[in-house]
């Protein structure tokens, strides 16, 4: 995973801000925060900013400075983390010239985030294959164990130096928050930013290293904890975004928050849902089928990967197009967000006052009708848009739920090389494939990579791929679907 350009949070220049958040925990409006990549911004000016620094990463001139600071391998050639080149971060000089950079960076700021804060060894050489770095405290390769020692007593003193400043952390949630180290970096921070969040390339079904329920059983141990998870995955696309959301809510307790840049400039319309508070905890009505009930809505999620659901739900519920539902159908790694259909309040009709005739010159008896009264005109039904590709489309029409015209039918075909993913899905303007290269080994077929590619307007998608070792592989791709695009799985193609 490159550590340039990620999600939106790491990709600001500068700071990151709140948009909008819910005080109280427990509440269901998602929290939002979002970056900026203006480089005119200065954390002096914005007193709401996380300022972004990288855990382990050296810019030309910091290493031009300090060379003595950068890891090498074996072979004593310089190590990289993405384009910075790697510095050993257990070294008490260079942690204590970075905590210094931090506290005056910080200066006035609401805190910091730390890029790339891995608990698992990443170092590259120049042309990107990764390296085991030599640990330059025992003379021989530095163990995972190690560099998780090394980086929490880092993580921890950075802790220490700034106790006021909220602290972000950039994590791989996939090494959990069992081991000593691992755990007490975690705590060292206010918040952990999952790069993808659960639309994550390499988020799959089940309970599994990659698995979904890991990945949610992750994010409710570190809010028990007292900390927040931030899910991190810019998107527009409408079935991927709803998914995002229904997932968010199936676990947070109001503390963490969504970070979605592509959508909350316009914010998108789901963003402001408020489902009211948790009735229960997330809980299963099928395999992989995920349900969780709130004062003011329903929230269902179907994992990754799993076969299409349709779950039955309780009347007087609407989608978020307004659309009545009793049911929903839900393609794996699809959400849904429900909230109750309002009851219509009627105005009663004022009883006409009757008036005594009013006798004129005439002898001609007349009566005055008092006008009839009428209900205040409503206010205008607000529709907001955001921008596909530059076509408007209606904000709720999210998840594939909405509906006077019901998504039209998609077919995937994808091939593979040792270095390159290729492929189309006819049918389709946008949307995401799920890609699943396995590897023949004897008689059987073993899965060896997942990769997650976004579908062209063109209805064309491309990924380049780390070079596969010599072998036989087959490439299979599932289409997730969007709200005007069916999901749809292709055959194997064999490279």
């Amino acid at each position: 995973m490159p550590s340039t350009f990620r999600g939106p949070l790491a990709a600001a220049l500068f700071a990151i801000f709140t948009l909008c958040c819910t005080a109280s925990a427990d509440a269901a409006a998602p929290r939002i925060v979002r970056g900026t990549a203006d480089a005119t911004v200065r954390p002096s000016w914005v007193p709401g900013a996380w300022v972004r620094q990288h855990a382990y990463g050296l810019d030309p001139a910091e290493l031009a400075a300090h060379p003595e600071w950068q890891l090498k391998d074996a072979s004593n050639t310089p190590l990289y983390i993405g384009t910075r080149a790697a510095a050993d971060f257990g070294n008490a000089a260079f942690r204590s010239w970075w905590i210094a950079k931090a506290q005056a960076a910080t200066s006035g700021a609401r805190g910091l985030y730390v890029d790339d804060a891995f608990m698992e060894r990443r170092a590259t050489n120049l042309s990107g294959t990764s390296r085991t770095p030599i640990d330059p405290r025992t003379g021989a390769a530095m163990t995972e164990a190690n560099w998780q020692k090394y980086m929490a007593d880092f993580l921890v003193a950075v802790r220490a130096a700034l106790p006021s400043a909220e602290i972000v952390h950039d994590v791989l949630w996939y090494k959990g928050d069992s081991g000593t180290d691992v755990l007490r970096a975690i705590q060292a921070a206010n918040f952990l930013s999952v790069d993808g969040g659960f639309n994550g390339a390499l988020v799959t079904y089940g309970g599994g290293t990659y698995g979904y329920q890991t990945l949610a059983g992750f994010i409710e141990r570190e809010q028990a904890r007292g900390g927040g998870v931030i899910l991190d995955f810019p998107t527009t696309a409408a079935a991927a975004r709803m998914y995002g959301l229904a997932s968010y809510l199936l676990v947070g307790n109001g503390i963490s928050a969504i970070a979605n840049d592509a959508s909350t400039t316009p914010l998108w319309a789901g963003y402001t849902v408020d489902v009211g508070t948790p009735n229960t905890g997330r809980y299963q009505v099928a395999t992989g089928t995920w349900r969780r009930d709130f004062t003011r809505g329903i929230v269902l999620v179907n994992e990754p990967y799993r076969a299409t659901r349709t779950i039955t739900v309780p009347d007087g519920y609407r989608d978020l197009d307004g659309v009545p539902r009793t049911s929903v159908t839900l393609a794996g790694g699809q959400g849904a967000v429900l909230v109750p259909i309002p009851v219509p309040v009627s105005t009663p009709t004022p009883t006409p006052t009757p008036v005594a005739p009013t006798e004129t010159g005439v002898g001609v008896s007349t009566v005055s009708v008092p006008p009839v009264a009428t209900a205040p005109p409503s206010a205008p039904t607000k529709i907001t848009t955001v921008s596909t590709g530059g076509n408007g489309a209606r904000i709720a029409r999210a998840g594939g739920t909405a509906g006077a015209k019901a998504p039209g039918s998609t077919r995937v075909s994808v091939r593979g090389s040792r270095t390159k993913l290729v492929g189309s899905v006819k049918g389709a303007v946008a949307g995401y494939v799920r890609v699943t290269i396995e590897r023949k080994r004897g008689a059987k077929w073993a899965i060896v990579r997942r990769v997650k590619v976004a579908v062209k307007r063109t209805g064309r998608f491309t990924k380049d791929i780390p070079t596969l070792p010599s072998g036989s592989y087959r490439v299979s791709g599932y289409f997730e679907g969007t709200g005007t695009s069916k999901p749809a799985r292709s055959g194997y193609s064999t490279f």
